[in-house]
């Protein structure tokens, strides 16, 4: 096996030796042993070939200097080592980026969407990707692969989603065997909600944080769940989908629910990137805001009475304006409900939202990188 075929294939000790430096930043090699639980050679066996192959790097301990002995040589993620590329679609636009380990876009492009069919909208896609990669000037035997993000609920079938309305006419995409082609490079898939969930944990408010609950507000309502550090996907990828619990059929505080609310008033609106300043000023969206707020509530106390959540951070492509306003009069709320008495989570707001490919281009990194995600024998030992 070459070296860049490695840094795609960690054991599973190497993969706990990154994230406890993604999370606590550099650490010297004893640090991490007494942190995992694993032998001293372990950690010195595995992290030579990754500083080796580029994947850490390794420097003294600025704390210690002056000091007497040895001094400790801390070791640090190289945002360098690895690169991945990262696709969002939404009825509104094509966002595309190349990013580093560190989260670092190096470049960026956002497109209007050609046409809303698959094929015109993949083919963009890729495009786009194989531009950045040309313009950033990587090694594409540094690229991890490509994570592809765009709206919809997982089906029973975990490589289907559920075709959003402005993407109705889709066919039945398996995303493992269908969006491949379009990239050149092996394509990774979560929906929206999931991979900007991925861009909090990994660059973003939760970097920090064990246990923690999204909440995606978009055309309509998604979200995930991370416990210890990990995403919990459920069954068929399930966990955390906040939009079964309000019926399309019923008001609800999502983004396609706002736009059909301003339709009902004559305000005929295609796109939430065309909501301004003079629609947010309306009456019919203040009151929409206020019953969105409190479902938004409710919904918080249902995650915090059955998650117990260090943290809820809330994001999406819903306006800034309205989300920020909605959590400001939740946050300044006495109590998150009635009878609820302890503390309630902290209430964040995302901080990625900006650039929601950034959480797809985690997606590679995720998979290939994290503990939860690998497939053979765990052992402390290896």
């Amino acid at each position: 096996m070459d070296d860049t075929n490695a840094l795609f294939s960690l054991p599973f000790n190497a993969r706990r030796i990154m994230s406890a430096l993604r999370t606590h930043g550099p650490q010297a090699r004893a640090d991490l042993a007494r942190r995992l639980d694993i032998k001293p050679s372990t950690v010195t066996r595995l992290t030579g070939p990754m500083v080796a192959q580029g994947l850490l790097t390794e420097a003294p301990d600025p704390g210690r200097k002056g000091r007497k002995g040895y001094p400790a040589r801390l070791l640090s993620i190289d945002p360098g080592g690895v690169f991945t590329a990262g696709v969002y679609i939404d009825p509104d636009r094509i966002m595309t980026c190349v990013s580093d380990l560190a989260g670092n876009a190096l470049a960026v492009e956002e497109t209007p969407v050609p046409d809303r069919s698959f094929v015109a909208l993949m083919t963009e896609a890729g495009a786009s990707v194989n531009r950045l990669v040309d313009r950033a000037g990587i090694d594409r035997r540094r690229i991890a692969g490509c994570g592809v993000s765009y709206p919809g609920q997982y089906s029973a079938d975990p490589t289907q989603v559920m075709r959003i309305r402005q993407f109705r006419d889709w066919p039945r995409v398996n995303v493992e065997r269908d969006l491949t082609p379009y990239f050149g490079m092996p394509v990774r898939h979560m929906n929206d909600a999931k991979a900007a969930c991925l861009a909090e944990l990994y660059h973003g408010a939760c970097r920090s944080l064990s246990n923690f609950c999204h909440i995606w507000l978009s055309y309509g309502i998604g979200g995930a769940a991370v416990v210890d550090q990990q995403l919990y996907l459920g069954r068929n990828n399930l966990a955390a989908e906040w939009g079964g619990l309000f019926p399309k059929s019923r008001p609800r505080p999502s983004g396609q629910d706002l736009l059909d609310v301003l339709a009902g008033e004559g305000i005929a609106l295609d796109r939430l990137s065309d909501l301004d300043a003079r629609h947010l000023a309306l009456p019919v969206v203040t009151a929409w805001r206020d019953r969105a707020t409190e479902q938004l509530r409710w919904l918080c106390l249902v995650i915090a009475r059955t998650f117990a959540p260090d943290a809820i951070v809330v994001g999406g492509t819903l306006h800034p304006r309205l989300i920020e306003q909605m959590l400001a009069t939740i946050r300044g709320a006495e109590r998150l409900g009635e009878d609820y008495f302890v503390s309630p989570p902290r209430l964040l707001r995302a901080q990625q939202d900006a650039l929601p490919q950034l959480g797809a281009a985690a997606l590679p990194i995720h998979e290939i990188f994290n503990p939860s995600t690998f497939s053979g024998a765990a052992s402390k030992q290896r």
